[in-house]
């Protein structure tokens, strides 16, 4: 899943491992997609401290909007999180059969997917913040609980092997 930002950066997704990240698809025609981005931006306030990371990706074409009018928007609704774009709509459809906006997933802490992808803000934007909240805070437990097995299993193969070789 790599996207270039609007910030000139190239950004591959799936390679944040140790960060839950959400990653929400829209367009600035959609009216929906506003009110959820105020929705993910006040979420985002709860989360600076947490291994969590917001992008928001514009599907559409440059001959919709250009990155200066793209940069416009996200400075007017003050987005403070990266902001890519998907131009050809190649990521978007591996998670949708058509466009259906706002589209969003989640990817857990070893940078899989972490849930098919939800569509629409099918609730209001506090119900939203809610749903959201507890996916990400069911992926932040779990993912912590994973990444201390995975230690756990690292010291004790470390302490078999000077074990073995204090023996």
């Amino acid at each position: 899943m790599k996207l270039q930002g609007l910030d000139g950066k190239v950004y591959d997704l799936a390679e944040l491992r140790g960060s839950v990240v959400l990653v929400s698809f829209g367009a600035t025609w959609c009216g929906p997609c506003s009110t959820e981005l105020r929705a993910l931006e006040e979420l985002l306030a709860e989360y600076r401290d947490k291994p969590v990371k917001f992008f928001w990706v514009s599907i559409e074409r440059p001959e919709e909007i250009n990155n200066a009018r793209l940069r416009q928007y996200a400075k007017e609704r003050g987005l403070t999180f990266p902001v890519l774009r998907d131009t050809g709509k190649m990521v978007f459809f591996q998670f949708a059969d058509r466009v259906r906006l706002p589209m969003l997933l989640l990817l857990n802490k070893s940078g899989r997917i972490d849930a098919q992808a939800t569509f629409g803000m099918k609730s209001r934007p506090e119900d939203y913040k809610a749903e959201v909240r507890a996916r990400l805070n069911k992926l932040l437990t779990v993912a912590s609980t994973d990444a201390e097995k995975h230690q756990a299993a690292r010291t004790r193969d470390l302490v078999a092997t000077s074990q073995r070789v204090n023996q």
